[in-house]
């Protein structure tokens, strides 16, 4: 009676599965049977995990991303030294080179050999501290320069009282250097005399504003001014904290972030330029591919080495900007 019983019980099993296996749009998944794996992320910009890329990984590789959006250093920090951490960081280079020096990164080549190989050489850190660890994924770049009224040179932008707004990227590392720059120059008190306004870059790249303002060089922008140390070169990318739990699933994302396919669609939608050497589609402008950065003249071109935690600080005691 107990073995009648029991055959009973797995046929009406049998019926439900396949019931449900006929009746569900795409049959029984892992996902109608497992909870997806939470996969926790961070990011200092939109534009460098927009939802589009959320929406293709979570139906991909069937995970649950948590995104949290923030520019402020001490909130990253804490999200990256708890225990388990984010999984993913995406932030500015100096950002991670501060991390680093801290240890708070894995080493991304233990996990897959292929990432630093995809990465073009220009972009990838040949000091003595990272070249034997890649714990940093480049992604992007720009380099940056001003786009001033009838083409003036900046300093005649700050001579001219009828141009009162100067639009600055709103990094508060990238606008000390600015500012440190000018002083070299003397020209701080004439800056100081404009109108300051800073805005992240997708709304720096917008055609209605009336001022100087400053932007990446690439095919909308190929003649911007960049003298005395005006431009900057900029690079953001990934990091997996080495307090995360789930360092295996994090470089599956990168990897499949990093391939040359979705990447061309990804860069057509904004203002980047691409790190990876295979990125190269002949519908793409030459200037947002890797090897663009060995046209373009570096010389006197503002590098950030790394985050200055202060910055905020300096700016507004020194200099007078609060951000």
């Amino acid at each position: 009676m107990r073995r009648s019983s029991l055959w009973i019980l797995l046929f009406i099993l049998c019926t439900g599965v396949g019931f449900l296996h006929g009746f569900l749009p795409q049959g029984i998944s892992r996902d109608y049977i497992i909870r997806p794996t939470k996969v926790r992320i961070l990011t200092t910009d939109e534009l460098l995990f927009p939802k589009e890329l959320r929406t293709l990984i979570e139906d991909e590789l069937h995970v649950k991303l948590e995104v949290i959006l923030t520019r402020d250093w001490n909130t990253l920090l804490a999200n990256t030294v708890s225990t388990p951490s984010e999984d993913i960081v995406f932030l500015p280079s100096y950002w991670a080179t501060t991390l680093r020096q801290q240890n708070l990164l894995s080493n991304l080549s233990i996990h897959d050999v292929e990432l630093q190989q995809r990465v073009a050489p220009d972009f990838l850190d040949k000091s003595s501290n990272s070249a034997r660890t890649f714990d940093f994924l480049p992604f992007y770049w720009i380099k940056t320069g001003f786009k001033t009224t009838n083409d003036q040179s900046f300093e005649a932008f700050l001579r001219n009282k009828k141009d009162s707004t100067l639009f600055l990227l709103a990094d508060e590392d990238l606008i000390l250097k600015h500012f440190q720059a000018w002083d070299e120059q003397g020209l701080t008190p004439m800056v100081q005399q404009k109108k300051i306004l800073t805005l992240q870059l997708e709304e720096l790249l917008k055609t209605d504003r009336v001022g100087t303002i400053e932007l990446p060089v690439n095919e909308a922008h190929t003649d911007l001014q960049a003298e005395d140390q005006l431009s900057a070169l900029l690079v953001w990318g990934a990091v997996v904290p080495s307090n995360s739990d789930k360092k295996d699933l994090a470089v599956e994302i990168l990897n499949l972030l990093t391939t040359p396919l979705l990447q061309e669609k990804v860069l057509v939608q904004t203002p980047f330029n691409s790190t990876f050497t295979q990125v190269s589609d002949k519908a793409l402008p030459v200037q947002r591919r890797a090897s663009y950065i060995r046209d373009l003249q570096l010389k006197d071109t503002l590098l950030i080495d790394q985050k200055d935690v202060d910055a905020k600080l300096k700016l507004k005691t020194k200099y007078g900007v609060t951000l």
